[in-house]
Formats: structure tokens, C-alpha cells, sequence
């Protein structure tokens, strides 16, 4: 699916902007999805594809969203860390978006993080920065907030919103990110080992809606395990020379053998 002047000259253009979209069942509103995610692109003028990465429907979600004119895609395992890999690595674009197929991503919201492009290297919508909201159950809101705000602090990232989906990549950023995360986990990895190759990352407010159709497809208990996991290996990573900024973290590092002898060795040199 292209967009854009050169295209609509029939002119080969090269893909600006894949737009890759996870969907589990999501036929009640994928069609549509699609067909909007499209009509931003045209607007925008940018030469893009639409890649839905399904994972097994039995609604008939693969057929809606290829009718709708997106490139469907299978992907060869299961859970949202293999959809999302398969998306990112079948995505020619030089910029990669990824959304959620359930409508709790407003479409239109992609002309924000695309305006901001060449802020940063990743462009988080965030529910968390000021100007934002997340319209969640205040159960689930608190759970969020926890979690986000541990593993930023574990981290020492600077991001507010670790766990939203709503994204756009530089390509060139997660081609070689080397992911080991099963579930939702992933988001929290992307962001994490990013940060430590010293990628550019950036929020942006954004207004998170709850979905419209379906039911979710987050098992807590399952993604309670592969989140603890995951921030284990994470910060392993950034309490490692790996990061682009352990010199700097380690100076004033919660660790305390790891202060010290960072700060003996500045004395040192």
C-alpha cells in the first residue's frame, strides 16, 4: 500500500512508514482500522505499508484486514513478542509504527508521533507525561503506574510510559536489538536495550482509550512471570558496560561496589 504523490503517478516509490498491527481475533474492527490507518498515510503524503501480523484468528480477521488492503502476515509462533518481531522484521519502511488492532490506539494520533520523527529515534504516545490520559479502570490504572514507574527506576530510563504499544521506530534502531522476550515483556526490552545502544527515545501526551470490540488477550499471571524475567535481564544490561551510559550511571549508582569502583577508577585516571 503506497501514498503520497509518486504513487498516485504510478511512479515506484519506496516505503517511508510500515505500520505493523498485532491482531488475535480483532475481525470486529480490523477492517476498519486498516482502512483509517490508510487514510492517514494518504493525508500525510507518506509512502507506506500496512502489515497485519496475525496470530492464529478463527474470526475471519486475516481475510478482513486483507480485503481492507493490508499485507497479512502469519506469524510462526505465539504471543505478542513473536508478532511483533515478525512485524519488524517483514517492515521495509525507513520508520516503523506498531499499534494495537482493538481501536485503543486512535488512528489519527499517528500524525503526532510521525511530526516528531526526527525528534528522536523512538516515539513513545504516552499515557503518562503531562497532557496525557489513560482512560482505564482505576484498578488497572494503579497497576500500570506501578509497574511503569518500577521499571523506569530499576532501569534508570528516561520514560514515563514503558509499557505502551503505541510506538514509532526508526528501523534502522531495532533491526539489530536482539530480543529475547516472549510477551508483552517486549516493550519494556525494546526500550531498555534502545536506551543502552544509545538510540534517541521521546514521549509524547497522548489519550488512551480502553478497547471497543473483543476481549483482551493479556493473561496476567503469564505476563507477571515474563515481566519479572525481563527486567532481571534488563538490568543486568544497563549495570553493564553494554550501555551507551554506564560510565555515567555507574558514578552515581544505587550499587554501592559499583560506585565506588567507578569512582577509584575516575580518581585513577
Amino acid at each position: 500500500m503506497g501514498a503520497g504523490r509518486g504513487a498516485a503517478r504510478g511512479a515506484p516509490v519506496s516505503v517511508e512508514l510500515s505500520v505493523v498491527i498485532p491482531a488475535l481475533n480483532e475481525g470486529a474492527s480490523i477492517g476498519e482500522l486498516v482502512r483509517r490507518v490508510a487514510r492517514r498515510l494518504e493525508r500525510l503524503e507518506v509512502p507506506g505499508e500496512i502489515l497485519v501480523v496475525d496470530g492464529g484468528s478463527t474470526d475471519g480477521t486475516p481475510r478482513w484486514a486483507a480485503e481492507a488492503g493490508a499485507r497479512v502476515l502469519t506469524q510462526p509462533g505465539r504471543g505478542y513478542a513473536d508478532a511483533l518481531v515478525t512485524g519488524l522484521g517483514a517492515a521495509t519502511g525507513r520508520f516503523v509504527l506498531t499499534m494495537d488492532a482493538d481501536y485503543s490506539h486512535d488512528p489519527d494520533f499517528v500524525d503526532s508521533l510521525w511530526a516528531r520523527r526526527g525528534a528522536a529515534d523512538l516515539v513513545v504516545a504516552s499515557r503518562y507525561v503531562p497532557g496525557a490520559h489513560a482512560q482505564m479502570p482505576l484498578a488497572r490504572k494503579l497497576l500500570s503506574r506501578v509497574l511503569n514507574g518500577v521499571s523506569r527506576w530499576a532501569l534508570s530510563l528516561p520514560v514515563r510510559d514503558l509499557s505502551s504499544a503505541y510506538r514509532l521506530y526508526r528501523r534502522a534502531a531495532v533491526e539489530t536489538a536482539g530480543l529475547r522476550a516472549t510477551h508483552f515483556d517486549v516493550l519494556i526490552e525494546l526500550l531498555a536495550r534502545l536506551h543502552a545502544a544509545g538510540w534517541r527515545i521521546t514521549e509524547v501526551p497522548f489519550h488512551y482509550r480502553p478497547r471497543d470490540q473483543g476481549r483482551s488477550h493479556v493473561a496476567f499471571l503469564r505476563f507477571a512471570l515474563a515481566y519479572g524475567r525481563t527486567l532481571a535481564r534488563m538490568w543486568t544490561l544497563r549495570n553493564s558496560l553494554e550501555s551507551a551510559d554506564y560510565d555515567d550511571r555507574a558514578f552515581t549508582s544505587r550499587i554501592p561496589v559499583q560506585r565506588y569502583w567507578q569512582r577509584r577508577r575516575y580518581a585513577i585516571v
